[in-house]
This record gives C-alpha cells, structure tokens and sequence, in this order.
C-alpha cells in the first residue's frame, strides 16, 4: 500500500478522496497515465455522464482516436465548445486533473467548467 507524504503530488490529489491509477502513474512518471487499455470504455462511460448530466456540451477531435467524440447534452441549445488534443488530457480536463505543459486546444468553454466532480 502506497501511503503519500504531505506536499507530495499524490497527496493533494488524495485529500480529496479521488485518487486514479492515472494518478499515480503520473506521480511516478510511468507512461500511460489516463490512457490504458480501458479508454474506449471510459470515454463511453463520460459520454454518458457528461449528458446525464447535461454538461456543457463538447466537440473532441482526439489526436489518438479516429472519430471525433460528443460529450455533454445534446440539446443543441448550446453551441458545442471544441477540444483538440489527446484522449488523456480530455480524461485529465474531466476529472479536474493539471493539464500544465500539455499542448491542447480549448474553444468555448474554460478548463474548469470541464471538471465533472465540481
């Protein structure tokens, strides 16, 4: 069992009682945080949340993925914010999880209003 030291990154993540294995891979610099094997399921997962939700509704052209995604509802009230970028910084964006130093594209809408635990 991993117990995380104050100040660390992985500590401020955890006091808030949401730690993801994305998370500790990137505390440790392993690859592939936020992009494992499961992907496919959680992008279902948060398409479904996100209009369940009726989150602001999102356009993802995803560097790694071959077809764009909806996210958000679809009541087409709202013109959709656009997001380029990877399929993990799209998971981070999500969760709340820091996106600094990673190349994306954000229209529409702030990193913020991503976060779907807020």
């Amino acid at each position: 069992m991993i117990v995380p030291g104050r100040g660390s990154p992985l500590f401020e993540r955890s006091r808030w009682g949401r730690v993801h294995a994305g998370d500790v891979r990137d505390t440790f610099g392993a690859p592939g945080a936020h992009a494992g094997d499961g992907v496919p399921d959680a992008l279902t997962l948060l398409a479904r949340v996100t209009r369940e939700k009726g989150h602001l509704p999102l356009h993802a052209d995803l560097d790694d993925r071959d077809e764009s995604l909806r996210l958000g509802e679809l009541s087409g009230t709202r013109t959709p914010a656009r997001f380029i970028g990877d399929t993990a910084t799209l998971v981070r964006l999500y969760s709340g999880r820091a996106v600094a130093g990673v190349s994306y594209e954000l229209v529409g809408a702030e990193a913020g209003q991503m976060n779907i635990f807020r």
